[in-house]
């Protein structure tokens, strides 16, 4: 495996695709670092994603365990889809083979209490058949571990007899502090998210900003106040196609797995984040009184990935879950902006608007199956 990749990688994760930065910093020519960025990554699929800093951005993670109701289950995605530009939804996933819904979101703080009671709300309207919320203090998208991953081949090399000998330090992780953010600055973490390779010119355009006042807001809030968490390469190789309205990914290469464990205790928490933290095939994790977990294991491991998990969740097996996902019933979303109001400066909430949306779309849904 290549040092250089593995170190171009790691730089990609902090700073994202600043090529000279990343060449100053690497003591190389800028030619030969933007050949190999075109070359082992994105010539590769992968894309760099800007990794927003949610709780700098006052938004608290959190995660629905949701079935659709017979009635309604063959327009589940549909419905999912619609709800990012109405309460905070940041993306879905479905298991197998049950059918049911992983549905996160990023909610903010202060409306916490009213998500979960919509999301009751929806149990009650006859959508789903049963719904758990849970609540997180943290969340990360887990760096590429690049040095376990062979960008020629395309293949991962990890010795799992030795995964519980490496440190790791997520365990000390704490959540940093919410902090003054406006609509620009949403708009432009929308856009990095989605694409971190889009220059702050494209994006002027594209938003229709003068460029100067785009780059003002860049510098000195986006960066200066941390409301970017790092960058995210997108080595499953997922994307979504605007023009199709779905997602594409690699078919058969990665077998999706999501971790929940319930009311753990402080010593429970840490002892998995040190444990799971191990494994380069994780995707993201979030912490609080319950855990969450997230990875993406080559289906080559997949026995050996178990294994691990079996031994990593021993002592809180009786509170744990393991689902399998299937990547083709699943999407992820940036940022919402629309629900920022920026003349009260603050996130919007309105649980009876949204319900009552709710309920012209179970008349709409019902009327259509009775034609």
């Amino acid at each position: 495996m290549s040092v250089r990749t593995a170190q171009l990688v790691q730089l990609l994760s902090e700073i994202g695709p600043d090529i000279p930065e990343i060449s100053r910093r690497l003591g190389q020519f800028k030619e030969s670092v933007r050949y190999r960025y075109k070359e082992k990554i994105l010539n590769r699929g992968f894309a760099v994603q800007a990794a927003p800093n949610y709780e700098r951005l006052g938004l608290k993670r959190m995660i629905v365990l949701a079935d659709f109701t017979d009635e309604f289950r063959e327009y589940g995605s549909s419905i999912l889809v619609a709800m990012p530009n109405l309460c905070y939804v940041t993306g879905f996933e479905k298991t197998l083979p049950h059918g049911q819904y992983v549905i996160s979101a990023s909610v903010p703080k202060e409306h916490t209490g009213e998500f979960s009671e919509l999301m009751n709300e929806l149990r009650n309207k006859g959508i789903f058949t049963s719904v758990e919320v849970f609540g997180f203090e943290t969340f990360r998208n887990a760096p590429m571990k690049a040095e376990f991953y062979n960008f020629d081949t395309g293949t991962w090399d990890f010795d799992w007899s030795e995964a519980s000998l490496r440190d790791f330090s997520a365990a000390s992780y704490v959540p940093e502090e919410r902090t003054k953010i406006d609509e620009i600055d949403l708009r432009l973490i929308e856009q990095l998210q989605a694409d971190a390779n889009t220059s702050l010119k494209q994006i002027s355009e594209e938003l229709k900003i003068n460029y100067k006042k785009l780059a003002w807001h860049y510098s000195t809030h986006v960066i200066a106040r941390n409301l970017i968490r790092g960058y995210r390469i997108n080595w499953m190789g997922t994307k979504y196609n605007e023009k199709m309205g779905k997602a594409s990914q690699r078919q058969h290469r990665y077998f999706m797995v999501e971790l929940i464990v319930r009311n753990t205790s402080e010593l429970e928490r840490m002892t998995l984040c040190k444990k799971i933290g191990q494994l380069p095939f994780l995707w993201a994790e979030a912490t609080g009184n319950d855990y969450s977990a997230e990875f993406a294991f080559p289906v080559d491991y997949v026995t050996e990935a178990y294994q691990y998990l079996e031994n990593a969740i021993s002592s809180v097996k009786h509170k744990a879950q393991i689902l399998a996902i299937d990547q083709t019933a699943s999407l992820a979303f940036t940022v919402t902006p629309q629900l920022y109001d920026a003349t009260r400066k603050a996130w919007v909430f309105n649980k009876q608007e949204l319900a009552a949306l709710f309920d012209n779309l179970v008349v709409k849904i019902r009327e259509v199956r009775s034609a």
